[in-house]
C-alpha cells in the first residue's frame, strides 16, 4: 500500500511538471503573440498617418508645381517602404513608387495618353489591379486643392515592415513549439536513458546473484542424481527447472546489450513455452487451457531466450487475470504483409481496467498488490528496442484481453 502511494505521488509530480511546462509555454506564446499583434497594428497605423501626411503634402506641392519637393517626399516614403499609387480624377495612374512596388513606371506623357478603362500598357494593367487591391484593404485618400477641387487619389498598401511584423506571431509560435518539442524530447530521452540504465543494472545484478547459487544447485543435483538415478521423474523435472533458471540468468545478462537474433522458428518457440506451462499448470492453482492457433511462414529473426521471456510474461499475466484460475489462454500466430509476423495472446479474464489501456507497459505500473510493475515493461523493451517491433493492448473487455505483438520480418522475394 505504501509503495503504491509513493508511485502515485511520483506520477503526480511528473504530471504536474508536464502541466507546468505546457501552461508556461502557452502563456509565453500568448503574451508574445498579443504584444506582436499590438506592434503590428501600431505599425499599420503609422503607415496610414504617413500616407495621410503624404496626401496633404502632395495636394499643396501639386498646386505649386514644385516637382523636386514631391520627389523628396517620395524618397522618404520609399525609405519606410509604404507602397502608393496616385491616380487622376479619371482613374488614370500617373505616379507610384517604383522601387517599393516593383513595377517600372512608363513616361509621364505615355501614361496621360492611356485609357484607364482599356489600358494597353501591361505595367498599367498591373498597377490598376494593385490599386483595386489597396482600396479593398485601406480607404484611399483624396488630394484636394484649398478651394475644394479634387486633384486625384492616393491608393496605398501596407508597409513592408507591417507585413513582416504580421508574420511574427506565427514565426514565434513555430519557434516556441519547436523549443517546447525539444524540451519534451530531451526530457523523454533522459527518462529513457535512466530507465535503460536502471533496467540494465537490475538485470545484470540479478544475473550475477543467480549465478553462484545456480552453480551450487547444479552440483548438488549431480550428487543427488548419482544416488537416486538420472531417470527418476522428480530428478528430470528438477533438471528442467535448473535449466530454466540458467535461461533466466542468460536473459537477464542480455539486458543492456544488443542480443543476437539467430532464430527464425517462432512456431517452435510458442509450442515449447506452452509445453513448459502445461507441465506446471497444476502448481499455478487452476484449470487453465493453453493452446496455439495458426503458424507463421514469414522469416522473422529474433532472440529465442528473450522471446520466450516475452511469451512467458504474457501467459503468466493472462493466467493471473483469469477468474478463479479458470479459463483459456490462446496464442495466435499469423503472417502479415511485408514479411511481418503478428503474435496475439488472448485470455478469457476480466479485462484491463477502464482508462488503463497501454499504461500496463509503463515501468512501475501494476494492478497487483505486491507487483513491481517491471514484467510488462521489460516485455515492451524486448519487443520494441531489441526487436524493432510494436506491442499494444488490441482489445479488452469483461470477457478477456488480447495483446498483440508485431515483429518485422524479411520482405519475401517475389522474383522478377
Amino acid at each position: 500500500m505504501k509503495a503504491n502511494f509513493h508511485r502515485f505521488m511520483s506520477l503526480g509530480r511528473r504530471h504536474l511538471f508536464t502541466a507546468y511546462l505546457l501552461v508556461g509555454g502557452l502563456s509565453i506564446v500568448v503574451a508574445v503573440t498579443l504584444f506582436t499583434i499590438h506592434i503590428s497594428r501600431s505599425v499599420e497605423r503609422q503607415s496610414e498617418l504617413t500616407t495621410e501626411m503624404f496626401s496633404g503634402l502632395a495636394s499643396r506641392l501639386l498646386l505649386t508645381g514644385q516637382t523636386s519637393d514631391i520627389q523628396q517626399v517620395i524618397a522618404l516614403i520609399n525609405e519606410i517602404e509604404v507602397p502608393f499609387i496616385v491616380t487622376d480624377n479619371a482613374g488614370r495612374p500617373f505616379l507610384w513608387n517604383e522601387p517599393v512596388i516593383g513595377i517600372p513606371m512608363p513616361g509621364y506623357q505615355q501614361l496621360l495618353e492611356e485609357d484607364p478603362t482599356a489600358p494597353s500598357s501591361p505595367e498599367l494593367v498591373r498597377i490598376l489591379v494593385l490599386a483595386e487591391k489597396f482600396d479593398a484593404e485601406q480607404e484611399p485618400f483624396a488630394i484636394v486643392a484649398p478651394d475644394g477641387q479634387r486633384l486625384g487619389t492616393v491608393h496605398y498598401g501596407k508597409s513592408a515592415l507591417s507585413q513582416r511584423v504580421r508574420w511574427m506571431p506565427f514565426l514565434e509560435l513555430m519557434l516556441m513549439a519547436l523549443f517546447f518539442l525539444l524540451i519534451v524530447w530531451a526530457l523523454q530521452a533522459r527518462r529513457d536513458a535512466q530507465q535503460q540504465a536502471l533496467f540494465a543494472g537490475m538485470a545484470k545484478e540479478t544475473a550475477h546473484q543467480l549465478g553462484t547459487p545456480l552453480t551450487s544447485v547444479m552440483g548438488w543435483l549431480a550428487i543427488l542424481g548419482e544416488r537416486v538415478g538420472e531417470g527418476d521423474e522428480v530428478m528430470q523435472e528438477l533438471n528442467r527447472d535448473v535449466e530454466r533458471l540458467g535461461k533466466i540468468s542468460t536473459r537477464f545478462s542480455q539486458i543492456g546489450s544488443q542480443p543476437m537474433h539467430d532464430d527464425t522458428d517462432m512456431t517452435a518457440v510458442v509450442d515449447e513455452v506452452i509445453v513448459y506451462f502445461r507441465r506446471r499448470l497444476p502448481h499455478l492453482g487452476g484449470r487453465v487451457e493453453l493452446r496455439r492457433e495458426g503458424v507463421v511462414h514469414n522469416v522473422c529473426h529474433f532472440n529465442r531466450d528473450l522471446m520466450e521471456w516475452v511469451l512467458e510474461n504474457l501467459i503468466k499475466n493472462g493466467i493471473d487475470a483469469l477468474t478463479a484460475g479458470k479459463g483459456t489462454i490462446t496464442i495466435q500466430l499469423a503472417d502479415r504483409p511485408g514479411g511481418n509476423v503478428v503474435i496475439r495472446v488472448t485470455d478469457t479474464g476480466g479485462g484491463v481496467a477502464q482508462g488503463v489501456g497501454n499504461k500496463i507497459f509503463e515501468p512501475g505500473f501494476t494492478t497487483k498488490e505486491r507487483g513491481w510493475g517491471m514484467g510488462l515493461a521489460l516485455v515492451k523493451r524486448i519487443v520494441t528496442q531489441y526487436h524493432g517491433g510494436r506491442i499494444r493492448v488490441e482489445t479488452t473487455s469483461s470477457h478477456g484481453t488480447t495483446i498483440s505483438i508485431l515483429l518485422p520480418g524479411e520482405e519475401p522475394d517475389r522474383g522478377v
